[in-house]
């Protein structure tokens, strides 16, 4: 009987343990990540590793840049201007010419000024009106003033012959970088070709012609020497200007043309060439020679282009004695380039009249160029118009006539 009971025990424990072993590799086998599930998550991870995360992308802002542009008229460095420029000691300084406006020169992008006479050297004589020479200290005060181009191309050209022009075209040369001179050349490729200036991101083309040389005539074989406006240059001219647009952001003209004295409105041939440079793409024409100020206005051809044109900005400084020929002017032109291209920004542009002030008090004349702005009336009553031919001369006259000529133009 007992062994039977052991026997039984036996066999109870071990049925027990059968039990306890299923129960247990059940409980393993339910603690597995099943195959399928295990497949899917790994794939779902490898899909996240190789499609990364795209950041949302934003455009960049359009860029916009621009620059300010002066440009002033005739230096005409008569008798009276080669004596208040000459020293004790036999040498000359002219930055006086410029001192009085000098911050206006410096404070623009590109500053522009038309040099009237040429540099010819001390060998060929300095002299005034009528065959004008002029020392390279001019143009030293050019330089010093802050200008940034110089227009060379003008009817006295010839007035020391063709060694005048060779010698200015040496003198500009020794500048380099300084200043970039337009109007006269080197070589027989450069004739009517642009100068290109690049300031501020907008690429500038920029030409200088003269109308004629003062009956003088070009040497046989240096006849590219100097820039003429004329129709046997009209094809040249306009094939330039036309390459030089492709080229070029803004295309600027600087002639020197129209009559001497007419005050206010231009002539017929200066309104005809305008319409030839506008329709070859010009942007921008700032003109010079008549010593006067003449009107500004917007030109639109039928092919659909526009320019600016100034016809005439008058003297900056000279020793002329017309109350005419002392009210100049200082184009002042902002150029923007952005999204939509490059393009003259109406509201930030003008003229700011400018006068010349001679004095005769001293034991040298003292001519100098102001604002009209800074000018007085009290500097009117010594000026030697007022003095020895108009005693009319006066503030309200000089404002007068640029508000006559210039109109909403003057700024």
């Amino acid at each position: 009987m007992k062994k039977f009971q052991a026997l039984l025990i036996v066999l109870m424990i071990s049925l027990i343990a059968l039990v306890g072993v299923a129960v247990y590799a059940d409980y393993k086998v339910s603690d597995k990540e099943p195959a399928t599930q295990k497949t899917t998550t790994k794939s779902t991870e490898e899909k996240t590793t190789e499609e990364p995360t795209t950041e949302p992308t934003t455009e960049p802002e359009p860029q916009s840049t621009s620059v300010k542009l002066v440009a002033v008229g005739d230096i005409l460095i008569h008798t009276p201007l080669l004596a208040e420029g000459l020293q004790e000691d036999g040498s000359y300084d002219f930055k006086f010419l410029f001192e009085i406006m000098k911050s206006d020169f410096e404070s623009a992008d590109i500053a522009v000024v038309n040099q009237e006479s040429v540099l010819g050297g001390p060998e060929l004589g300095y002299d005034g009106y009528p065959n004008f020479n002029s020392p390279d200290e001019v143009g030293d005060a050019i330089v010093d003033a802050g200008f940034d181009v110089v227009l060379q191309a003008t009817n006295h050209s010839m007035d020391v012959r063709i060694q005048g022009v060779h010698n200015t075209i040496e003198y500009w040369k020794k500048k380099g970088d300084a200043i970039t001179m337009l109007g006269f050349n080197e070589t027989a490729e450069e004739l009517c070709k642009p100068k290109y200036i690049e300031k501020n991101g907008i690429k500038f083309a920029m030409f200088n012609y003269t109308y004629g040389l003062n009956g003088y005539v070009l040497p046989e074989g240096e006849e590219y020497r100097v820039n003429l406006l004329d129709d046997s240059n009209r094809e040249l001219i306009v094939s330039e200007i036309q390459k030089a647009k492709e080229e070029a952001d803004f295309v600027i003209v600087f002639p020197h043309w129209g009559n001497e004295d007419w005050l206010g409105e231009p002539s017929d041939w200066q309104k005809n060439w305008a319409n030839i440079f506008t329709d070859a793409g010009v942007d921008l024409i700032i003109g010079a020679h008549p010593h006067v100020l003449e009107k500004v206005e917007w030109i639109e051809t039928e092919a659909g282009n526009k320019s600016l044109c100034y016809y005439s900005v008058g003297n900056y400084i000279s020793n002329q004695q017309e109350l005419n020929e002392v009210l100049g002017g200082m184009a002042t032109v902002t150029i923007i380039k952005d999204e939509t291209g490059t393009y003259i920004d109406e509201e930030n542009t003008g003229m700011v009249p400018i006068v010349t002030q001679n004095d005769r008090r001293g034991a040298k004349p003292l001519i100098q160029t102001y604002r009209l702005s800074d000018y007085t009336e009290e500097m009117a009553k010594i000026h030697d118009i007022y003095n020895r031919f108009d005693s009319s001369f006066s503030l309200e006259r000089l404002q007068n006539t640029a508000n006559e000529v210039l109109g909403d133009w003057i700024k």
